[in-house]
């Protein structure tokens, strides 16, 4: 008979996330894990399999707990301010976010070598252009931006956008985030009908 854990099996998960979060799969090492975790080496292995199987499950859950629920008020019809206050609201959490994003993390670190993160991170991608799309295309409907956007190129845009704010976020380069989202802002807004 397999004896249970003595543990919060999500606690730790978390735990993990966060170690992974701050020092990248490379520099994390199962000493690392065991420490921070507070449970011993049989224990880790036994709940969550090897590192690279941990740290997987890390990432997954931080899409679906932290990256995704942020997503939710993308898919209202709030158009075109819906799309700018998603934007602002992004921009003020890079100041918050010391370690950046860890799904960027990851793909600055795995995603050429690891399937499972280029997964997460596309689905990461798709839920932001997918919500983009939604309320852009939402606001052509209604007039609110003119029927000649390319609600999907323009939602393209906003990714690739969004990805280098978080990179200068992690740089710490908030007055060039700023500057360059007073621009970003300034366009959105030159697409109203």
């Amino acid at each position: 008979m397999a004896r249970s854990c003595g543990f919060d099996r999500e606690e730790k998960l978390v735990l993990a996330m966060e170690l992974f979060w701050q020092q990248g799969y490379e520099a994390t090492s199962i000493a690392d894990l065991v420490s921070h975790l507070g449970i011993n080496r049989f224990s880790l292995y036994n709940t969550y399999g090897d590192k690279l199987t941990l740290y997987r499950e890390s990432l997954k859950y931080y899409l679906e707990q932290y990256s995704q629920p942020k997503l939710t008020p993308m898919v209202e019809n709030s158009g075109l301010d819906g799309v700018l206050a998603y934007i602002e609201s992004f921009v003020a959490i890079q100041k918050d976010q010391k370690y950046g994003c860890f799904l960027q993390n990851a793909i600055l670190e795995k995603i050429i070598s690891d399937d499972v993160v280029k997964e997460q991170c596309e689905r990461l991608f798709d839920g932001i252009l997918t919500g983009f799309n939604y309320n852009l295309a939402y606001a052509k409907s209604v007039g609110e931006i003119t029927s000649e956007v390319d609600s999907m190129q323009v939602s393209r845009f906003l990714l690739m956008q969004m990805q280098g704010i978080r990179v200068l976020g992690k740089a710490g380069q908030y007055e060039v985030i700023d500057d360059a989202f007073r621009v970003l802002k300034s366009y959105l807004i030159s697409l109203k009908a």
